[in-house]
């Protein structure tokens, strides 16, 4: 869609302009591809760093998906979401907005429920976890479902038993959030409702492919997380 020089015209319009890479000695130019590649290396390590930059970032992919067709505004706007942003398009103005809240990070959740759940020794759990985030910045949305419905079994089911519900086998998740809410230990009006109306959305779009849009297993992974983390806040807090 773009020639090499309207690439630059277009980096430096949004701010990008340092992170061209130098002229090549002699007439030899960039090509597009190395272009694009060293520009954006650099700018989105900035961007973390550097709110500017991570605005310039936002500003070319906005003026990309302003001359993309609809196959290509489907594929660019779907790699942004998997990055945490909704691209909207309306009369020809691309917008990127958020999809997750920004004063809350999922990334210190995500730190905050691996510690935890180290800290119990729930290893089983703690590797769900892990490949359920894997595979949701991989963009494998499907998968990250399954592995974040077994990490929520894993707690919910650890919780019951130091409460005096007796596992047996695998799959017992729906009958220790009973026990927990049967016995008293997780009332339904403070916080049994809750655990149990995920479990039952848990089940639903499982690991099947093209049944989990990107931001079901965006929202998944925010409940989920959330949810792991209130019953150990609950059930077996830091000493």
């Amino acid at each position: 869609m773009f020639t090499s020089s309207d690439l630059e015209l277009r980096f430096l319009e949004c701010g990008l302009g340092p992170f061209v890479p130098p002229p090549r000695s002699g007439s030899q130019r960039y090509a597009k591809t190395e272009l694009i590649a060293s520009t954006l290396t650099g700018a989105v390590k900035a961007a973390g760093k550097n709110s500017d930059v991570a605005k310039g970032v936002m500003e070319l992919i906005a003026l990309v998906a302003e001359r993309c067709d609809e196959e290509q505004f489907g594929r660019l706007r779907e790699a942004t979401r998997s990055g945490g942003f909704d691209l909207r398009r309306a009369d020809g103005e691309a917008r990127l907005l958020p999809l997750d809240e920004p004063h809350i990070p999922l990334g210190e959740s995500v730190s905050a429920l691996e510690a935890d759940l180290q800290r119990l020794g729930m290893a089983v759990a703690h590797n769900h976890y892990r490949q359920a985030v894997d595979s949701l910045t991989d963009g494998r949305h499907e998968a990250a479902n399954g592995q974040l419905r077994a990490m929520f079994e894993e707690v919910v089911t650890y919780m019951a038993v130091q409460q005096g519900f007796s596992r047996a086998g695998q799959g017992a998740g729906g009958r220790a959030i009973s026990f927990l809410v049967d016995n008293g230990h997780l009332p339904a009006d403070d916080g049994g409702l809750y655990i149990r109306g995920l479990w039952k959305i848990v089940h639903t779009n499982g690991p099947h492919p093209g049944a989990s849009p990107v931001g079901e297993a965006y929202f998944r992974t925010h409940a989920l997380t959330a949810a792991a983390r209130y019953l150990i806040d609950r059930f077996a807090p830091p000493a």
